[in-house]
């Protein structure tokens, strides 16, 4: 038993790409969809009132205010609107609607996005 045996019992060279051809071969760079979450707001909610994740408000344009209302009730208010958040009022008429992602109740304030 010599060195010629220990090479045929031996396993064969394989270079390392060739262990990941097929992966490197099949395209992923455009076939993943981006996750994008629309952008959120900073309101000051009021006093005596609370919001909660996932709670579906009302947004409305109050002159130069962008005010979130419960129903009827005025619940919070942004506390710079964009003018981008503004011109999009406008469009819509003035009113939108939106989804309260989080809520800080020590800072007394809320994070909304506007659909």
């Amino acid at each position: 038993m010599g060195l010629d045996y220990a090479e045929k019992r031996a396993k064969s060279y394989r270079k390392g790409l060739d262990n990941s051809r097929i992966e490197l071969g099949t395209p992923g760079l455009f076939t993943q969809q981006p996750n994008c979450m629309p952008r959120a707001y900073a309101a000051m909610v009021r006093s005596g009132q609370t919001l909660m994740p996932g709670d579906k408000v009302g947004v409305r344009l109050n002159g130069e205010q962008v005010v979130v209302l419960r129903g009827l009730d005025h619940v919070a208010t942004f506390t710079n609107p964009t003018a981008e958040l503004k011109a999009a009022l406008v469009a819509s008429y003035g009113e939108g609607c939106g989804i309260v992602q989080d809520s800080h109740a020590i800072a007394c304030t809320a994070e909304i996005t506007v659909c």
